[in-house]
Formats: C-alpha cells, structure tokens, sequence
C-alpha cells in the first residue's frame, strides 16, 4: 500500500524516447528515487528547476510534472566539466497523486524557493567570457527555476560598488556576481559603504565565474558554471569572515580574499600584462618576478586571535554613521579624523594609525627576525586562485587569520616548489613560508606612497631602507605593491581587523569544512555522499592531460625564458 512518501508513476528522462514504468517513486528527508530497473537518485540539492500543470484535469499534461536538474559524470564534484543537464518528466496516475506529490516535495524543499535576484553581470570578464556563460549556461537555467530575475550589467570601471551602494534593499533577496572576483569584492565594498550598511551586509551575495582568477569559486568548489548557478537558485548560505583595511586619512576598504605584499601581489598585479593568457597570466607573471624578487623593508605587528567560539554572538558592532560620498567608487581622500567620515563597524584599534612613533601596546607583538620581506600574504580562504591552492585548513568563519611570509629570495630553492606544488596545497610543506594564525595585522613600510606615482614615494625608515646595511641586502627603495582581491591600495601604515561571520555568502548545498559541526555540517556531508551516489561515472583518459600538461609547461617555459632574457 502507498504511503505519503511513496507513489506509482511513469517517468521518462532526457534522452528517452517513451516514459517507463508504472514504476515506484519514493521521497524522503534529501533525494527522490525512481524505482525502476536500476535505481534512479534525485538529490533535492541537484535540482533548479520544475514545471507543474497550471490547471486540473486528466489528460497526461494536466498530470505531469517535469523536473530539471544537474547530474555528474565524474566523482569529484568540484570537477570543472564533469556536469550534464537532465529532465525527468514524471506522470502520475490521478490528480490526487499529483498534488500529494507536489505537497510532500515542498515539504522536503525539494524545490527551489521563490526569490528575487538581482544578477550582475561584467560582460568584459574574463576577457569576454562572462556574457557568453551567462547567455549559455545561466539564463537558461534560470529561466526553469521559477525565481523573479533583474540583470543589471556593468558599465564602467568600479560600477558595481555604485550598484551595491545605491541598491533597493527591499527589492531584492539575493544578489549574484557574473564575473570574476574583482567584481564581488566591489559589491561587498558598495554594501558596506551604505549608511545602513548593518542590514545591507546580510544580503546573501553570490558568484558564478567568469574571471581569470575564480578564487571563490575554486574554494568552495563552484568553478563549473553548472554548479555556480545551481548553487545559486538552491539559495543556501554560510556566514563569512571579512577583513577591514583602515589607513589614516582614507576610507576604509573591506576584502574577503586576501591582502598581500612582495612577490605575490607583484605577481597578481602585473599579470594583468598578459589578461590574454587567461588563468595561466598568473603563472606567468609569477615565473618572471621569481626571477626577479624584491627584498621589501618593513615591520609587522600580529594580534592574537580570538576565535569563534569565544566570541561573544549577542555583541554587536558600534556603527559609526556619517553620510557617504554620493558615489563611493570615486574614492575621494578624506581629511580630518577618519572616524567623523565614516560608516561601517567600528575599528578597535584605529588609533594605532596615528600613533607612528610608538609601539603598538600588548598583546601586539612584532614579527622579528623578520629583516625584509620578499611575501607577506593574509588569506581568508583556501584557494588564491584556480591554480593556486595554499591549504584546506584555512576556514573562513572561525574569526581567525592566517598570515604567510617569508624573506627567501634564492631563485634554486623557491622555483620548484612553487611550480610544482603551488596547486596541490603542498607548498607549505617546504617550509619557504612561515604561518601563523592571528587577529589582527599592522603592516609598516619602509617606504610610503603610490607605486605608479613617483612623486608620492617617501622613506620613513630609513634605517631599513637606506642605511649601509640595507644597502648590502640590496633592499628594495621603493614601495612594493599593496593588494587587496586585486586591487591596488596605497603602500602606507595599514591596519587590518577581521570581522567574524560578517556577510552572507552563497554556496553549494552540500558544501562544509571538514572541520563543521553541528546538523548543517552533517547534512552537507550526507548530500556530498547522495549526489555520488547518483553521479554516472564517465571513465576518463589521463594520457591526454599529461600530455597536454607537459606541452604547456614546454610553452610557459619558453615565454619566461623569452620575456625575461
């Protein structure tokens, strides 16, 4: 005898040319399955999309509901091309049926809820790619989803800090970047630049790649278009630390990446020289600056870290409100004291920009030993990069930071470690770089100033630029490169602060740390064992990539070597 979880239907899937059956379909807490030759799985997580009759009756289209969803075709579900598209068209015996069905799966949220998204889309991303993903892959797929869609595309450079900042709050639910992560970190910029910047930063924002780098989506395992946007319909969201990046006399910038300073910002920077290479730019330019490394004068200071669970949940920021410029992306110079200017969360230890003839107080402690630096990286999630992946221990809502550095600069013991493990998350097994876990970081420069701008370049300690030690070290007399998600800010006394769980972000349904607890954690993990149970694994042949490996490393080599000597 039927149940409420178990019906007799006939189905036909994509591909088919009849509908099988009468054959079993049965519903439970995560996945339909269709009880037919072999069984059939349907993870509630894998579908964006469903049409159900809009009117009574008992002809077949009056009694038949068509599922679209997307299925794997390779175990790892991070797996950039190992995605398909599949219908399943299901007729039910009656009417009675139907509705029984469509109440069960609603209540299992085995659809997509409705919401409205505002889509922003950067048709120049990824050198034209992103326009050609959102019309292929990503309008059609929301077109099935059910969900209110508004597209907005980018216009002018920083426009979508202007979007973000001016946007209607109670017009939207969710928000979606296609493009690449420079565009994400200028929404998350916009929204929290507005005056009521404390509600703006719960607007669940989402990405689906377009871009060169993809670093969120190569951490969290969405660089498949496929996955992105079904991620994105599906809807869930996980809380997201945010760094705060404040300089005296200048408005306040907020990264969810990274910031950096020696060879990997240089490397990240200057690899827009060569946007044509697509991802492989990065390599590039980090081949040529091993090549030619910096020795950068400066002093660091670490805070300890306080981590998320000893962080009081029922405090909560002290907002300090002023009215922004009309429009941020314009980022005008402010004068007078920063904290009567602007708008955002407060920053505890702002005043230790002003104090530069002191030593910040305890618990900050100076990195020592430390005479240069040839890279200082702060990264706030696994991945800087598709072909750049550091670790999986780093979390990106546990309230802590983790800092890499190093003053290696022997070309023989950086290049191959960094060539052959710089993807594979063992670099930091060779101990070229120091990590440590912290709260909060000051970076001190030996020398000031805009990087492209002569005219502002100051030495303010020349004791670590200029002396006759110095002088010996060859150490760099210029200002290095301040990145932030690859954005040049000025090299000057910068304080960072991380925000713990500060913003929403989409991700997949059955995405979590290794590390999660909790009924959420342990869902995720039940969904990533379901939709491998229902991938239909294509054996793939190895011999092509290496091939294709090798030849590329040949060319990278030979475009080094050409652009170098």
């Amino acid at each position: 005898m039927a149940t409420l979880t178990e019906f007799t239907c006939k189905v036909q899937v994509s591909g088919s040319r009849k509908p099988s059956g009468p054959i079993a379909l049965t519903l439970d807490q995560h996945e339909m399955v269709l009880h037919d030759k072999s069984l059939l799985r349907v993870p509630y997580c894998s579908i964006y999309g469903y049409e159900a009759p809009n009117q009574q009756g008992q002809d077949e289209n009056s009694l038949t509901v068509v599922i679209h969803t997307i299925t794997w075709t390779s175990a790892d579900l991070s797996s950039v091309s190992g995605t398909k598209k599949a219908t399943h068209r299901i007729l039910f015996n009656n009417q009675s049926d139907l509705e029984r069905f469509m109440d069960e799966a609603k209540k299992y949220d085995a659809f997509p809820k409705p919401r409205r998204i505002l889509l922003v889309v950067n048709p120049n991303g990824g050198i034209g790619k992103a326009k050609h993903i959102c019309d292929t892959v990503v309008k059609p797929m929301l077109e099935k989803s059910g969900l209110i869609i508004k597209e907005q595309h980018t216009e002018y450079a920083r426009h979508a800090v202007d979007i973000a900042h001016n946007l209607d709050l109670d017009s939207v639910d969710d928000l979606v970047v296609v493009s690449g992560d420079g565009v994400l970190h200028e929404i998350v910029n916009g929204l929290l630049s507005r005056p009521d910047w404390d509600r703006a930063r719960k607007l669940p924002v989402g990405i689906i790649p377009a871009g060169s780098a993809n670093a969120i989506a190569t951490s969290f395992g969405t660089r498949n278009p496929y996955v992105a946007t079904l991620s994105a319909i599906r809807g869930r969201t996980i809380k997201m630390d945010i760094y705060s990046l404040s300089q005296l006399n200048r408005p306040r910038k907020y990264a969810l990446l990274l910031f950096s300073w020696g060879m990997m910002a240089d490397s990240d920077i200057e690899s827009d020289n060569y946007r044509w290479l697509g991802a492989f730019r990065f390599e590039i330019a980090g081949f040529i600056r091993m090549f030619r490394l910096r020795r950068y004068a400066g002093k660091v200071y670490v805070l300890p870290p306080t981590r998320r669970e000893e962080i009081d949940s029922t405090a909560s920021a002290s907002p300090t409100l002023a009215t922004p410029p009309d429009s941020p992306s314009h980022n005008p110079t402010t004068t007078g004291s920063a904290s009567t200017t602007e708008v955002g969360p407060e920053s505890r230890y702002r005043s230790l920009l002003e104090k530069v003839d002191e030593e910040p107080p305890r618990p900050w402690k100076l990195l020592r030993n430390m005479p240069y630096y040839t890279m200082l990286l702060l990264l706030n999630v696994p991945a800087a990069g598709e072909n750049i992946f550091f670790t999986n221990t780093i979390r990106i809502n546990d309230g802590v930071m983790r800092l890499f550095y190093s003053c290696e600069t022997q070309f023989r013991k950086i290049f191959l470690p960094f060539v052959l493990d710089l993807a594979n998350g063992k670099l930091l097994q060779h101990g070229l770089l120091r990590d440590i876990e912290c709260g909060g970081v000051l970076v001190v420069p030996g020398v000031e100033g805009k990087p492209s701008d002569e005219s502002t370049h100051e030495v303010v300690n020349p004791e670590l630029v200029t002396s006759p030690w110095a002088k010996t070290r060859s150490v760099y007399t210029k200002p290095g490169i301040f990145d932030i998600d690859g954005e040049v800010m000025p090299t000057t006394r910068t304080l960072i602060e991380v925000l713990p769980s500060f913003m929403d972000l989409v991700v997949p349904e059955w995405y979590s740390h290794e590390q999660d607890k909790g009924a959420q954690a342990e869902a995720a993990r039940e969904r990533t064992q379901l939709l491998g149970k229902a991938a239909t694994i294509i054996p793939s042949s190895s011999k092509g990539s290496a091939i294709g490996l090798a030849v590329l490393g040949v060319v990278l080599l030979y475009v080094t070597y050409s652009l170098v000597f």
